[in-house]
């Protein structure tokens, strides 16, 4: 075999090989030599699991369901990668008789498809989602193994640890985060050692490559409307040193240029807020769009956020309200009218239960106003914060301002600044109660005129 990382030799019987490996693996288990027909990255492995007290006779562990591997899996940012790596896997794991695996960083399997004998095949040993396969639970595999050493590998029958596994040969693969380097899991796959070839491991690496390809290019994607979305903010204060820092610490822009400083990303909070900076001064960093960066602004002394940020509503007489900021202004969909009014009407913000409760009808439905939130912060960005949900803005408004206008007396002008009922399709409680409650007031100023 001419690479070190490939356990299939085309060149040999499979089955004259697979019965040498396991006479090594009796062999190196029972404290004896090392034969040669061991590779030194296997060998190095089996070291490493006797010296941690694997058990060779002793299954995979599984940690999790199938529903909550499922659920860890849709979370996951690989997720999104998971149609591109089926469709390159498939035909292969089908014809072939092999099943295709993915796991987390931590080992843990999240997805299993491919040929059902080999999926049943897999189910004895617990390789299958939910099952943890690290060199430490499962000995020595291809997916643990990979993840130790950081290098595509395939494991050929009994250069497995376990004697399970014995029957079996994997192929699989790191796939990383282009933008940190960091691993994100592994893609494996996996078949009867009986008919493994060294190709698969070379599909598996490409198919792990891709997906990298792919994560770069959803990055690239992201970046730049963080850009555009940055460009669109500091129009706020333009004159306030400023950057556009990703989740991950890199300076997308900064104007002035270089006035941050690369040393900063550790300073800033999980979450954002106001921090020290490395070269003295304080800036504050605020959270943007879905958690994949932060607008970072220098502050002067005494300063608690960046300076400028209005909002302002337009929603009586219509069915749904206008937003006008620094970046322009849009016509709001009436879900997003109702839920800014209401965030308008409660200064210190309120809970997802709340909102869900007021809009809805129902506090069991955070999850759908959590998706509607996400739509929001398409449009206002930072200025939307969350726990409890509120605007970091000074709002204004064509019915707050009515509201004051009667506070204060100025019962003539209220009336003309009245352009109709406010937002008049809704029939969220505290918008029908606002409403009323104008109409209300407006009948009595004109009475007492």
């Amino acid at each position: 075999m001419a690479s070190p990382w490939v356990g299939a030799d085309v060149e040999a019987d499979p089955l004259e090989r697979a019965r040498l490996l396991r006479r090594a693996h009796e062999v190196v288990l029972s404290g004896g030599e090392h034969p040669a027909v061991l590779r030194e990255v296997v060998l190095s492995s089996w070291l490493r699991c006797r010296e941690a007290g694997v058990d060779p006779d002793r299954p995979a562990m599984r940690l999790l369901t199938a529903e909550q591997a499922a659920s860890r899996l849709a979370a996951h940012p690989l997720a999104r990668q998971l149609p591109l790596m089926r469709s390159l896997l498939s035909g292969v794991a089908e014809d072939a008789r092999h099943i295709m695996v993915l796991s987390d960083a931590d080992g843990l399997l999240l997805w299993a498809e491919g040929h059902p004998k080999m999926l049943s095949a897999a189910a004895t040993t617990n390789f299958v989602p939910g099952g943890l396969c690290t060199e430490t639970a499962a000995g020595t595999n291809a997916v643990g193994t990979t993840l130790v050493l950081d290098h595509p590998l395939q494991i050929f029958s009994a250069e497995h640890y376990s004697s399970l596994f014995h029957g079996w040969a994997c192929s699989a693969a790191p796939i990383h985060d282009p933008a940190t380097g960091e691993i994100l899991g592994a893609i494996d796959l996996s078949g009867d050692y009986r008919t493994a070839h060294p190709h698969s491991l070379s599909l598996v690496t490409a198919v792990a490559r891709a997906a990298e390809g792919e994560l770069a290019l959803e990055a690239a994607r992201r970046d730049e409307q963080l850009r555009t979305r940055y460009v669109s903010l500091i129009s706020r204060n333009g004159r306030q040193p400023s950057a556009l820092v990703t989740t991950a610490g890199r300076i997308l822009m900064a104007n002035p240029p270089g006035w941050l400083g690369e040393a900063a990303w550790d300073s800033i909070p999980a979450g954002g807020g106001r921090f020290a900076l490395p070269n003295g001064g304080e800036a504050v960093a605020e959270p943007l769009e879905s958690g994949h960066g932060y607008l970072v602004w220098r502050v002067s002394a005494g300063a608690v956020a960046p300076p400028g940020a209005t909002l302002r509503l337009e929603a009586l007489g219509r069915r749904r309200a206008w937003l006008r900021q620094a970046g322009g202004a849009v016509q709001l969909s009436r879900r997003h009218s109702e839920i800014l009014l209401l965030l308008a009407l409660n200064h210190g913000g309120a809970s997802g239960e709340d909102l869900a409760l007021q809009i809805y009808g129902s506090r069991t439905k955070s999850a759908s106003l959590r998706a509607e939130m996400s739509r929001l912060r398409r449009v206002l960005g930072c200025l939307l914060l969350a726990n409890p949900y509120r605007l970091k803005a000074e709002v204004q408004a064509d019915f707050l301002d009515v509201r004051r206008l009667l506070d204060r007396g100025r019962f003539a002008e209220a009336a003309r600044r009245y352009a109709g009922p406010l937002l008049p399709v809704s029939d969220v409680p505290a918008i029908v109660a606002a409403r009323e409650d104008l109409v209300v007031r407006l009948r009595a100023s004109s009475a007492l005129g």
